[in-house]
């Protein structure tokens, strides 16, 4: 009998990072398990990703920022054999705390990190089962501020802290996390704020960088490598961090 490969969770699959983490993923031969909220971009994803590589695509609708969904549809899914989730899928509002109204703090927090910590929790067994991997997509924003993404990076900084913690409890479980700068995808609908970042990441440079942290078993991936020393100083000097932060990068 042959023997069937277990899957790799992919949510926010749909476009950007996660789309192109799929193709990656694809193309090293890894069986897919798509989640995104868009049921005609999946199922045409899902026909290339078949049609050109020798894999097995399944697809999930699934709304993130709905827990109920998530318990759902991650519950379904733990009837695969699962060996990897990645929790890519993202949003972010940017805008001052009091503008900001209660609907979208909770989307923020559910998508970004109530959804993420649920889908690991459902499919845990599963992953420690077949000694597999939890990637999580965080940010640059994880551990150094920045003005008007204050939700956002709760969010971040909350899924980097269960990161950690899931790994000293489950000490097989291989756990990466994620931190880039800004990748240029429609996740910012604003067109003025990709315009104010200098420096911007391509998704296949991410995609590439994460599948090669993935099998080498890394526990942290900081795209670029130099995010290490900021944060360090960040956490020698944050008050110069702040100053530089407000002058330089601060979106207005």
């Amino acid at each position: 009998m042959e023997e069937i490969k277990p899957y790799t969770v992919i949510t926010g699959s749909s476009k950007g990072i996660g789309k192109i983490l799929a193709l990656e993923y694809a193309k090293h031969g890894h069986n897919l398990i798509l989640v995104a909220r868009s049921s005609q971009i999946l199922s045409d994803l899902k026909n290339d990703l078949e049609s050109r590589f020798s894999v097995s695509v399944k697809t999930f609708i699934c709304d993130l920022s709905n827990l109920e969904d998530v318990e759902k549809v991650f519950t379904e899914i733990s009837n695969y054999e699962i060996n990897c989730l990645i929790n890519n899928a993202g949003i972010g509002i940017f805008t001052k705390v009091e503008a900001i109204n209660q609907e979208d703090v909770k989307k923020q927090m559910n998508v970004n990190l109530l959804a993420p910590m649920l889908s690991t929790k459902i499919l845990l067994s599963n992953i420690l089962k077949n000694q597999g991997s939890v990637i999580n997509i965080c940010s640059v924003l994880s551990f150094i501020p920045n003005a008007k993404a204050s939700i956002y990076i709760a969010g971040k900084s909350g899924l980097y802290a269960f990161s950690n913690t899931l790994r000293l409890e489950y000490p097989n479980l291989h756990v990466l996390t994620v931190h880039p700068i800004t990748v240029e995808t429609s996740f910012f609908t604003d067109p003025n704020y990709l315009n104010n970042v200098k420096k911007k990441l391509s998704p296949d440079t991410v995609a590439r960088k994460v599948y090669q942290a993935y099998k080498k078993k890394k526990r942290r991936l900081n795209i670029p490598k130099s995010i290490f020393w900021l944060n360090l100083i960040y956490q020698i000097c944050p008050g110069l961090i702040d100053r530089l932060n407000r002058k330089y990068f601060s979106y207005k």
